[in-house]
């Protein structure tokens, strides 16, 4: 359950499906190989990210399902200009869970929300590679959200 704090905050971005697109609400399903198709999505992603990021902005992130695919795909921040390719994440386990205000470039809003403050997932790079990492703070937030995305959730909801 979320509340919404600030209304009609942000404009439509261009590329970034809109609530209420039905394509957002479908739970999105798993990359089974990393391929061409797989990769041109990853480089939208990544460049709709790098038209985003500001130095100052500390937390970004889209998933596949905001720019029409349903697959099980996240990208994230981890510094300005450097973005992690996250592929069928799973998660282990989530703590901490305190309020949090986020914005998502698919609402025009921002939210409070009850998120974890610390998420350990299991997830494969594009190389197929399975790594297990422990998200903290901030990108722990972003992460869920992104999460909730790939799973048809919003943080209006």
């Amino acid at each position: 359950m979320s509340l919404q704090i600030i209304a009609n905050y942000r404009k439509p971005y261009k590329g970034i499906l809109q609530d209420p697109d039905p394509r957002l609400r479908k739970v999105s399903e798993k990359v089974n190989t990393v391929d061409k198709h797989v990769h041109k999505i990853v480089g939208m992603l990544i460049s709709i990210l790098k038209e985003l990021d500001k130095s100052h902005l500390l937390w970004l992130g889209i998933s596949a399902p905001q720019i029409g695919h349903n697959l099980r795909i996240i990208v994230i921040k981890k510094a300005y200009r450097d973005y992690q390719v996250i592929v069928n994440p799973e998660i282990i386990k989530q703590k901490w869970f305190l309020p949090a205000i986020s914005g998502c470039y698919s609402l025009k809003g921002f939210y409070l929300i009850k998120s974890p403050y610390w998420s350990k997932v299991k997830f494969m790079d594009l190389n197929g590679k399975i790594h297990t990492e422990t998200f903290i703070g901030g990108t722990a937030v972003l992460l869920k959200q992104e999460l909730d995305h790939i799973n048809g959730r919003l943080i209006s909801d």
